[in-house]
């Protein structure tokens, strides 16, 4: 899914409130691995990119990853220990054009509803010459997870629940930068993997990292004990030879710059 617009709190596939929630209730250090990855690739793709305009930088979602001047998340107790915080949301950006030198996204923007919108906002807010980059989940993301929840769900009435969220295509990444009037648009894919014993101890990460609830989609029915051993179930049939199943998604990383 490439566009996800906002015309109406109806029409948005995440709920800001619920998303707002789970991200206060985190606990990053119980599962910041895949944020620690994110942002050190993202530190490298940087240093590629040369020299830009000196000004103040803007760190967004590094649930206090470290540098920038000014840090923003949708949940305050997001924000780390950077000097200045900002409660926030990136399709919402509460500044004025022309503010920051560099823009950083680390691990969000796949939670806004109006991609294309945050996007316009970011490059409006940067200096001219001024560095954007962001990293993201986007493509094929927890294709275990979606099979074991429906194996689940159709032995137990046949209703398929939304339970994984919709996800951008990587091909448009370039594409949507260029449309936000960024220059020199580079999208890169980079898959990720994590190994899982249980479905259990998967969930217990994705709700540490603030990443469940807060679909709109969501199933509002009650998760039964069956329904969910089930699940157990269907995923453990996924397992490789010593047990653990190989849960994968893809990264897409972006950087451009301001004209």
């Amino acid at each position: 899914m490439a566009e996800r617009g906002s015309a109406g709190a109806g029409n948005e596939p995440f709920d800001r409130s619920l998303r707002r929630q789970a991200r206060a209730r985190g606990r990053l250090e119980a599962a910041g691995f895949l944020l620690a990855f994110a942002h050190e690739e993202l530190r490298g793709r940087r240093a590629l990119l040369g020299p830009g305009p000196a000004g103040p930088v803007l760190v967004v979602g590094g649930g206090g990853a470290g540098g920038g001047d000014v840090a923003m998340d949708c949940a305050r107790p997001r924000l780390g220990g950077f000097g200045l915080r900002v409660v926030g949301e990136e399709d919402r950006l509460p500044f004025a054009d022309g503010v920051f030198a560099e823009i950083w996204s680390l691990m969000s923007l796949h939670g806004v509803n109006d991609l294309p919108g945050a996007l316009l906002l970011a490059r409006r807010a940067l200096m001219p010459g001024g560095r954007y980059l962001a990293v993201f989940p986007a493509g094929v993301c927890l294709g275990a997870v979606r099979q074991a929840f429906l194996e689940a769900d159709l032995a137990h009435g046949g209703a398929v629940a939304a339970r994984v969220g919709p996800t951008v295509d990587p091909a448009q990444g370039a594409g949507l930068l260029h449309r936000a009037g960024f220059l020199e648009p580079v999208a890169e894919v980079v898959p990720v993997a994590a190994r899982y014993r249980r479905l259990a101890d998967l969930a217990h990460d994705l709700r540490a990292m603030g990443e469940t609830g807060w679909l709109r989609a969501r199933d509002r029915r009650p998760m039964t004990r069956a329904r969910w051993q089930a699940a157990e179930t269907a995923f453990a049939r996924q397992a490789e030879a010593d047990g653990k199943v190989r849960v994968e998604a893809e990264l897409l990383f972006l950087s451009a710059k301001a004209p």
